[in-house]
């Protein structure tokens, strides 16, 4: 008897003492973050989620990070004058046309040799997979999201105007627009994002779709030297010229943009896939009958694949912690899941080039509430590609240049002969003064 009261006493005493243990260590574990945060920044695409996405990785990882968030508009400059200043950066979004500039410079890091790096790069689509890389094989970025151009419609327009399917001809597309114009059916039936921070993506997607090659594999201009080169951008001219599209075109933003094609004001609006996400939620006058379109109008009906990145500051002090933070954001969480691609697939209809997220039974349901999935999918893997010219160092100053010529042409201040020349021109200027 007095044998068990001892080891009631024993047991007793090692519980109390483990629960004292526990009420001592537990708070120290709890306060034991990271005194130095990690610096994340980002522009302002539902800034909430990004704040939601970062307060998931500080309790699952136990870290401290601080967010920063600037207006998609201006974003550059802004971190090029914090960048430039020795502001601290571990994970920060950038354009996927501006990489190699930033890790030219040392603004971001190469993350060849990170844990986990090959996995990650196996997961992601082949057709994505050079997007992220520097032509030595380096790895520059991860992805933020990817996307494609695409053409959205409305049907019922067309119908009305007595129009049976959509364009499959650049010369078709221009016909139907007339049509539609003349008819009184809508004001501007074409619309696509000619503004000047955009309008260099329709450059490549106006020849490509017509097979034309734009620039050769040593990166040097070749488009000027195809005659076909001359009949789209004439093509184009007309298109504008003949008010075919928005009177404001070359200043309206997506927002003006998706108004107008909900709104009925346009019949054709080529932008990214995920618009049609916010067209449909929008529930507008016209948002139930705008489809996507199965390929782009031209010979070859290819569209261009982009997106942008994610990028390892050149100046994080915490490389270890940074990868794991870059990891999260980009692909996957501790327990393998893609928390934050998939949060933004569902959330903003944004897709990701992982193989596993495109084949989530969620993401796959979630997305055939509002577009036709096996239709995406083809254009994503077989109608659509990256243009590799787009990551070169170079690049951005030629995309800055080209977007004054192209818009010089539409308004007619300079032939279409003259652009042409001009684009080739100063495409192999910026690439001779890199090399210098």
């Amino acid at each position: 008897m007095e044998k068990k009261k001892v080891l009631k006493m024993v047991w007793s005493i090692f519980i109390i003492s483990s629960l004292f243990l526990v009420g001592l260590v537990a708070p120290i574990l709890a306060q034991d973050k990271p005194q130095e945060p990690l610096q994340f920044y980002g522009w302002d695409f539902k800034p909430e989620k990004i704040e939601e996405f970062i307060k998931i990785f500080q309790d699952e990882y136990n870290e401290n990070v601080e967010v920063h968030i600037t207006p998609n508009i201006g974003y550059l400059p802004a971190m090029q004058t914090k960048l430039m200043g020795g502001a601290r950066a571990d994970v920060m979004y950038n354009f996927e046309w501006n990489q190699q500039e930033w890790f030219n410079i040392g603004w971001a890091a190469d993350m060849s040799d990170k844990p986990g790096i090959k996995e990650i790069l196996d997961d992601i689509i082949d057709s994505r997979k050079a997007s992220y890389l520097s032509p030595d094989g380096k790895v520059l970025s991860l992805p933020y999201y990817t996307t494609v151009f695409v053409n959205l419609y409305n049907p019922k327009l067309l119908k009305e105007a007595g129009i049976d399917a959509f364009p499959e001809t650049k010369e078709e597309l221009y016909n139907d627009c007339k049509v539609l114009k003349e008819k009184g059916i809508c004001d501007s039936p074409y619309i696509a994002y000619w503004h000047k921070d955009f309008v260099d993506n329709y450059f490549f997607i106006y020849l490509i779709s017509e097979g034309i090659q734009v620039f050769n594999d040593e990166y040097l201009p070749v488009f000027q030297n195809n005659p076909e080169t001359e009949k789209v951008m004439e093509w184009w001219v007309r298109l504008y010229q003949d008010e075919l599209t928005s009177p404001t075109i070359l200043t309206d933003t997506p927002t003006d943009l998706v108004l107008a094609i909900q709104e009925g004001k346009a019949a054709f609006f080529n932008l990214h896939h995920y618009f049609l996400k916010g067209i449909r939620e929008a529930e507008a006058k016209e948002s139930e009958n705008i489809i996507l379109a199965p390929r782009e109008p031209g010979k070859t009906g290819t569209t261009l694949s982009t997106g942008e990145v994610l990028q390892l500051g050149g100046n994080t002090p915490d490389p270890e912690r940074a990868w794991e933070l870059m990891r999260f954001y980009s692909w996957k969480d501790k327990k393998g899941n893609y928390t934050v691609p998939k949060a933004w697939g569902l959330e903003a209809g944004l897709l990701e080039p992982y193989k596993g997220f495109l084949s989530d039974p969620e993401i796959v349901e979630s997305f055939k509430k509002w577009i036709d999935w096996d239709m995406l999918m083809n254009i994503v893997n077989n109608q659509s590609r990256p243009e590799p010219v787009r990551t070169q160092a170079w690049f951005p100053e030629w995309r800055s240049e080209a977007a004054d010529i192209l818009h010089s042409m539409l308004i007619k201040e300079i032939s279409v002969v003259d652009a042409i020349q001009q684009l080739a021109d100063v495409a192999i200027q910026k690439k001779e003064e890199a090399q210098l």
